[in-house]
């Protein structure tokens, strides 16, 4: 009748008792990894730069019967359950993106790949992610886990590329400057 006991789980293969449709229903939750991915949106450095961060986590069902009985009232099916998990899961990944206002754009970006903080960032992502849900507790209290968290495109605003783009013209003109004026004095 729309609700799942303590013994309604089962995780074995094998042919199992059920009463007929209007009384009892079965529900199958594939438990392998499914991805989750944002949208681009906009998010602030430490340095306040703003960034266009689109990412990517990856998550599974890890208790079915927790599952179940959070996301039943979404509707008949698995696809139905799934799509408000991930409605629940895409909120919390972008709350725990804000991790990004924490770094500057110096720390993110570096022409040495050691030194560059983003896989730092990703783990710090992650851990927020595992720590907290929309309403209350954990991801465990709704049956998932997140398995990977990743940010997979930064873009720099029009505005911040044209900025830049002006920027590296000056820089330019100033050289073209210094080398005209060592030719001459050299003349």
């Amino acid at each position: 009748f729309g609700s799942a006991g303590a013994g309604a789980e089962k995780t074995s293969a094998g042919l199992k008792f059920k009463w007929p449709d209007p009384i009892q229903s079965v529900t199958k939750y594939d438990t392998r990894s499914r991805i989750l991915q944002t949208r681009s949106h906009t998010q602030q450095t430490k340095d306040s730069k703003q960034l266009e961060v689109e990412s990517f986590c990856t998550w599974r069902v890890k208790n079915p019967l927790k599952f179940f009985q959070r996301f039943s009232n979404a509707g008949d099916r698995a696809t139905d359950h799934y799509k408000k998990a991930e409605e629940v899961l895409r909120g919390n990944l972008l709350s725990a993106v804000g991790e990004i206002s924490k770094y500057s754009l110096n720390e993110l970006f570096s022409t040495d790949a050691k030194s560059t903080k983003l896989a730092e960032l990703e783990g710090k992502i992650l851990a927020g992610l595992r720590a907290t849900a929309q309403d209350k507790g954990s991801l465990d209290d709704y049956g998932m886990e997140v398995v990977t968290v990743g940010i997979n495109r930064i873009v720099l605003p029009d505005e911040t590329t044209k900025a830049v783009f002006e920027s590296m013209k000056a820089e330019r003109a100033r050289l073209v400057a210094d080398l005209e004026s060592k030719g001459v004095s050299a003349a």
